[in-house]
């Protein structure tokens, strides 16, 4: 049976690859890319690199409290789970974890862990 850790990161590996890292990436192209997105062509065309710099921080941003409210869900609605099973166990996610909203978002967070973007400031 994995451990408490092993599981918490095992389910952070999985949500900062296939969630935060598939959204965070899309403001990652190139501007010039950016720029012939259909819908996106005022926003992004005549943008400057420090200007790209803030909506890539202001992109993290969103994600990582979009995250955390809605990893929030399931430590104040009981009705909502988060388990792990293996065989016949099965694990809580938020009574295994101090602050399950926290955990992708804190210092040396599942972000900054598994993350394949790096990012300089942890905020």
């Amino acid at each position: 049976m994995k451990t408490n850790q092993e599981i918490l990161d095992e389910f952070g590996r999985i949500l900062i690859s296939r969630v935060f890292d598939k959204q965070y990436g899309f403001i990652k192209n190139d501007v010039s890319d950016l720029a012939e997105t259909k819908g996106y062509e005022n926003l992004f065309c005549n943008m400057t690199k420090s200007q790209k710099s803030e909506i890539e921080k202001y992109t993290k941003e969103v994600l990582e409290g979009a995250l955390f409210d809605f990893l929030k869900i399931f430590e104040e609605h009981e009705a909502f789970k988060i388990k792990f099973q293996n065989e016949n166990t099965q694990v809580d996610l938020v009574e295994i974890s101090e602050m399950l909203k926290a955990e992708p978002i804190v210092e040396n967070g599942w972000i900054n862990q598994f993350s394949a973007f790096k990012f300089s400031d942890t905020k």
